[in-house]
């Protein structure tokens, strides 16, 4: 038997050699919005959270003391309901005590539906980062703990992994 003959719009196979090719991705600049920070102050220094794994902030509120906790572990708080273990900040990072004051604030962070709050001197501002103001930390340092510094305006901002108290 003969074969059918195929009309040309009917035909499988690839793309004419006209046709346009696919469109190139946007540069990593347009991809990925830069970092936003949520800027903290424990003492004079400057420190920055990532917004993406702050989930609040509040007053400060009542804190009971877990016996035999770490000494960076003020105790825990109810907030809403939950159970929510508050570090002093400044104990964690070595730099002293937070001395609670009319701005101090606890910063709530989550990890995994888990909750932790970091008690600040004063909460300043949330900024914008783009990789380009971001220096590398210093070598030395604890690991995983610094992700960076950037300058924001005169001040030097470490840029902190609040994931980090969780280890």
């Amino acid at each position: 038997a003969p074969a059918a003959a195929v009309a040309p719009e009917a035909r499988v196979g690839p793309a004419p050699a006209h046709a346009s090719p696919p469109p190139e991705p946007p540069p990593a600049h347009v991809r990925a919005p830069a970092p936003r920070w949520l800027r903290v102050r424990v003492g004079q220094a400057s420190y920055a959270l990532e917004l993406l794994r702050v989930q609040e902030v509040v007053r400060l509120m009542p804190i009971v003391a877990m016996r035999g906790a770490d000494a960076a572990v003020l105790g825990v708080m109810n907030l809403r309901g939950r159970i929510v273990p508050v570090f002093d900040l400044g104990l964690w990072l070595g730099t002293g005590r937070v001395e609670p004051r009319e701005q101090s604030r606890i910063v709530v962070v989550e990890r995994d539906d888990e909750l932790i709050g970091l008690l600040v001197t004063a909460v300043d501002d949330v900024v914008t980062l783009g990789r380009d103001r971001i220096e590398p930390p210093l070598p030395g340092g604890q690991d995983g703990v610094v992700l960076g510094v950037a300058r924001v305006g005169d001040v030097p901002t470490v840029l902190f992994d609040a994931h980090a108290l969780y280890r």
